[in-house]
């Protein structure tokens, strides 16, 4: 490093005058992409009525669903680390700011002397003074570097904000599916118990059938066999109940199983009443959370560039210092002093290899990466999109065509087991009727859970607008800045 000091009246009013007009590096543009007009699936119907979509959950009416979801937010530690971010993210802030200003220090100091003749009835003398002094220092934003590092900052922060906002959503649509798949799981318990009660009597009819002679001891068996199949079932069913239960313990910033008093009760799988609002492919850019935490990003990277081209122009530094005094406290005269001084330094790289040239270097790939990291997200915000809308489509078509499947096995069942009474089909035939028939119910309630989880991607992939967050924030009496 080499230091030029320069004749302050000629290169002083140069420079500052400079400082009111020079910012170095890109100033950022909205990149505008050409996206299509729609999505490529037609926007299915989902729901006449409109909700407040800051509550969307409430829309299905389920009192403990919206009990979990005001203790998820409360208490959920993702979002306490992402509220400490957004803290950390302001203090960076504030100390960039504090650092580019003016710094100040002070200092204060005295001395006592006494001294004693020579004579032989010598006299003492004491001497008392002080000193005091204030020092400054600034340097002068010549450039506009220090105008980028403040934008760095402040898009680092606000970056922050919104990725707090998109684990928000995370944290909501998490304890809906699992408490979705908890019921989901729940139901087909009660229906494998009830198709096991319906084989326990398929059993038993076989076994006085059997004592008359009507039927075989291997009709018994295998009555027997679809018993124990369906009870290895049951044990399966549980465990998902269970770590379903955990899930939530964990979302809701608890121990595992901690809310299991809650939850064990079977109830109803909760359906929705009310339609995400999907819009249109550029309305993501507006709502959702991670799409504009992707473009504050990119803000950041090109301020960052100017930051970095900054450092190849020389740096203006003014120092100052006031200096008071005062001596002779005691026997002597009192003499005070004054002093006042300013200076200017002019701070200049002669030759640095290329290294500084290397830094932009590093900052404008830095801000390509962030465009095309900008860019990919708004492509997957499309995508999830497109995808919950095709995964909605397809488990209601699903849904309706086993709600017709179950009743025709049901029937089929019924018909089956009353020509087997009478003698005239065989046990196969009963058996296999029963068997599909349980496995139609099962999967039925497992197109009734899909379907509810399909709702709630599209709910979480067309994101929730940061006024609806706010909103809701508001509401609950939580802070988004400090969670």
């Amino acid at each position: 490093m080499s230091v030029k000091r320069l004749s302050i009246c000629c290169a002083l009013p140069l420079m500052i005058g400079l400082s009111a007009c020079q910012t170095v590096g890109p100033d950022y543009v909205a990149p505008k992409f050409d996206l299509v007009g729609a999505y490529t699936p037609p926007v299915p119907v989902i729901a006449a009525n409109q909700a407040d979509h800051g509550r969307w959950w409430e829309s299905t009416r389920d009192p403990v669903l919206s009990e979990l979801i005001a203790l998820g937010l409360a208490n959920n530690l993702d979002l306490r680390i992402a509220a400490s971010r957004i803290e950390e993210a302001r203090a960076v802030a504030r100390g960039i700011s504090g650092a580019n200003g003016i710094e100040v220090g002070a200092s204060v100091n005295g001395d006592a002397e006494r001294g004693t003749s020579s004579r032989e009835r010598g006299s003492q003398t004491t001497d008392i003074g002080y000193r005091a002094g204030i020092d400054f220092s600034w340097t002068a934003d010549v450039w506009g570097g220090q105008q980028r590092e403040d934008e760095v900052a402040l898009a680092d922060y606000l970056e922050q904000v919104y990725l707090r906002e998109d684990v928000y959503l995370t944290v909501i649509a998490d304890i809906v599916r699992n408490y979705i798949e908890l019921r989901g799981t729940q139901k087909r318990q009660e229906l494998l118990r009830s198709s096991l009660d319906l084989q326990r009597q398929t059993s038993n009819i076989v076994e006085v059938r059997m004592q008359t002679g009507l039927a075989s001891e291997l009709d018994l068996s295998r009555a027997r066999a679809e018993v124990s199949d369906i009870e290895a079932t049951l044990p399966t069913l549980q465990t998902d109940i269970d770590r379903s239960i955990n899930a939530i313990g964990i979302l809701l910033g608890a121990q595992p199983g901690s809310y299991r008093d809650r939850l064990v009760d079977v109830q109803p799988l909760p359906e929705f009443d009310s339609a995400p609002p999907i819009g249109i492919p550029a309305d993501l850019l507006r709502r959702r959370p991670d799409v504009r935490a992707a473009e504050l990003s990119l803000i950041s990277a090109t301020a960052e560039i100017g930051v970095q081209t900054a450092d190849l122009y020389p740096e203006l530094t003014l120092d100052g210092s006031l200096a008071l005094g005062a001596t002779g406290y005691g026997t002597g005269p009192i003499v005070r002093t004054a002093m006042a001084a300013i200076g200017a330094l002019i701070d200049a790289t002669l030759y640095d290899g290329g290294a500084r040239q290397a830094d932009i270097d590093v900052a404008e790939q830095q801000a390509q990466q962030a465009f095309y990291g900008y860019q990919q997200t708004l492509l997957v915000a499309i995508q999830d999109v497109e995808s919950a809308i095709y995964g909605y489509v397809g488990a209601v078509q699903q849904r309706d065509s086993l709600i017709s499947s179950v009743q025709y096995h049901r029937q089929a069942f019924e018909q089956s087991r009353v020509r087997y009474v009478q003698g005239l089909s065989n046990f196969l035939d009963v058996l296999d009727s029963q068997r599909t028939l349980t496995q139609s119910q099962q999967d039925l309630a497992d197109a009734e859970t899909d379907l509810e989880l399909e709702t709630i991607n599209l709910y979480a992939a067309v994101g929730l607008s940061v006024d609806d967050v706010e909103r809701y924030a508001d509401k609950a009496g939580i802070d988004m800045n400090n969670g």
